[in-house]
């Protein structure tokens, strides 16, 4: 049963995402944290608000008769998890309800009324989700991936990109009870609960791209765009020695070089790097992007990402994959990867410079590279191509 402390602490982090740019992944650790509340049920009422937010929002406006900046804050917070929980279907309306008033009651005592008349409106006749729009999928992108995708499987991917993901790590030896994800060595999924205070937490998608990068003892790799560093600690296992590890932002290189300090990381533009021509055997260009193969994990992030922001990442990836392009040695290898799974940020980005898909993953040809998603494994939405000089 859900707690009031549970369903507060996750008010609070829903209202920090959406008026602060908090991370969902990390804000819903926190206030579980500083009410003795379950992360796991926090996690779960945060992540279902920021899937169904425009429903669960047009809900609330329709049953309130106001609009929503007329609502405190606070209380829009709490009613928002409650409406999701609805949406859920999970928990008798009654109990969703009655557990919904006593948390508004702590936040505004006078508010309590107008929240039971809401939320019993709302229970009288709950949202559906009839569209994509519902759940704030933007439609650039959907429009954009129906260009070059069937349907059916747009859909699909959209509907894996609501579940919740499983935990993973990178081990050579798993933890007790896990399982391997098959065609990607070293990935493997583990119950929840399980012991990971020795294996790196790291999703099955960006354990294939360390491994499309096949670096060998002695290489001289360079890791470009490599904050926060799980790619990076990969390939300096692959290499036994030293990596070089590029990043834009000081405060991010200096956070990954905590994490992963058998690395040699250098601040960097990764689309004008201070090396010269043919420096490196191996380079991953781990590139920024809109990150909405990762729904699972920040589902705010389909609230962040407009088609100006897209375009502006597209050429900044394009830039930053000439410039790998230009540092590896003749009979080298580049691999360029993004957490995304628009044309523009991928297929777009590769087209016309010699790239080919990594073997034996799990997913889809996409374009001249690779495709992993949600709707197509155990793995968060992941590009991958390979360029062989």
């Amino acid at each position: 049963m859900t707690r009031t402390e549970d369903r507060l602490a996750a008010a609070r982090a829903v209202g920090r995402v959406l008026r602060s740019g908090a991370w969902s992944n990390v804000v819903t650790r926190t206030e579980a944290a500083s009410s003795a509340a379950e992360v796991p049920v926090v996690q779960g009422l945060t992540f279902s608000v920021l899937r169904h937010r425009p429903l669960v929002d047009s809900a609330i406006g329709t049953a309130a008769g106001r609009r929503l900046e007329r609502i405190d804050q606070d209380v829009l917070d709490v009613l928002r998890v409650a409406v999701a929980e609805l949406v859920a279907g999970r928990t008798p309306p009654p109990l969703v309800v009655d557990g919904a008033v006593h948390a508004v009651r702590s936040v505004s005592p006078r508010a309590a009324g107008f929240a039971n008349a809401v939320l019993r409106r709302v229970a009288a006749d709950p949202p559906t989700v009839t569209s994509w729009a519902d759940v704030g999928i933007p439609d650039f992108v959907d429009t954009s991936l129906r260009h070059i995708l069937d349907p059916d499987e747009v859909d699909a991917l959209w509907a894996a990109s609501q579940q919740a993901a499983s935990v993973a790590v990178r081990a050579l030896v798993p933890p007790e009870g896990a399982s391997p994800v098959e065609g990607i060595p070293g990935a493997w999924l583990v119950a929840d609960g399980a012991d990971l205070a020795e294996h790196h937490v790291q999703d099955p998608a960006s354990v294939a791209v360390g491994n499309a990068v096949g670096a060998t003892p002695g290489s001289r790799a360079l890791d470009v765009g490599a904050a926060p560093g799980g790619k990076t600690a990969h390939l300096v296992e692959q290499v036994g020695s030293a990596v070089t590890a590029v990043d834009l932002h000081p405060r991010r290189v200096r956070d990954a070089a905590r994490r992963v300090p058998a690395a040699h990381w250098v601040v960097a533009d990764g689309a004008a790097l201070p090396f010269p021509e043919s420096s490196f055997d191996v380079v991953l260009v781990d590139a920024p992007c809109t990150g909405l193969g990762t729904l699972r994990r920040r589902p705010e992030l389909r609230e962040r990402v407009g088609p100006e922001e897209m375009a502006r990442l597209a050429a900044t990836q394009r830039s930053m994959l000439e410039e790998a392009l230009r540092v590896v040695q003749p009979g080298g290898r580049v691999v360029y990867s993004v957490c995304t799974v628009t044309p523009a940020e991928t297929i777009d980005v590769v087209a016309g410079l010699g790239a080919v898909a990594p073997v034996g993953l799990p997913g889809r040809p996409y374009g001249d590279g690779w495709l992993m998603a949600p709707h197509l494994g155990p793995t968060d939405g992941m590009f991958v191509a390979v360029f062989d000089r």
